[in-house]
């Protein structure tokens, strides 16, 4: 997978574990569960911190001899409902909602300044309705993020709350699923 700007991204953390995949009924794997320990991680608001975060690795880039070795994750959130902060600006990562405590995040809620939006093709002309497809890099306070998605609404500025994310916009970013491009000791 390619992600422009992929050279910015960086999550220092420990790739703490991992998980084997289940057992498919015809005899292979699922593919395994790399949960990554954060370096920093700290409370965002009244939220605790979020101390573990499982990726898949479905490209198969991170070199699994690297378990129990502190580096830096290069992630991209995909397919994520984002939209401007309300209130005072946030930075961090926060457990979706209604995960047990203890239980590792694997689509958490990223908070963050927006630094570059190096992709933004948005559709309000020909359609019913206006689409987008945009891809960010997001400053989430312990490390910088992408964040790849598509969005379609009535109105675009109401769904994300502007017309246009630029940097230094703050942004809240939901239901992700995350793709691992790289792990760096």
């Amino acid at each position: 997978m390619r992600f422009p700007l992929s050279e910015q991204l960086n999550l220092p953390c420990t790739f703490a574990q991992l998980v084997p995949g289940r057992q498919h009924p015809d005899g292979r794997r699922y593919l395994p569960l790399i949960v990554l320990r954060l370096a920093d991680a700290r409370p965002v608001g009244d939220r605790p911190a979020l101390a573990t975060l499982g990726v898949v690795d479905r490209h198969h880039v991170v070199d699994l001899a690297l378990e129990g070795r502190a580096g830096v994750a290069r992630l991209v959130f995909l397919l994520s409902g984002v939209g401007l902060q309300v209130g005072q600006p946030r930075q961090g990562l926060v457990a979706e909602e209604g995960l047990a405590a203890g239980r590792t995040s694997t689509a958490p809620i990223a908070y963050g300044r927006v630094v570059a939006v190096p992709a933004w093709e948005a559709e309000r002309e020909h359609l019913p309705y206006e689409s987008l497809y945009t891809e960010l890099l997001l400053d989430i306070g312990v490390g910088i993020i992408g964040v790849r998605t598509s969005v379609t609404a009535d109105s675009l500025t109401e769904s994300i709350g502007k017309p246009q994310i630029q940097p230094g916009d703050w942004l809240e970013v939901r239901r992700s699923r995350i793709d691992i491009l790289a792990f760096e000791v």
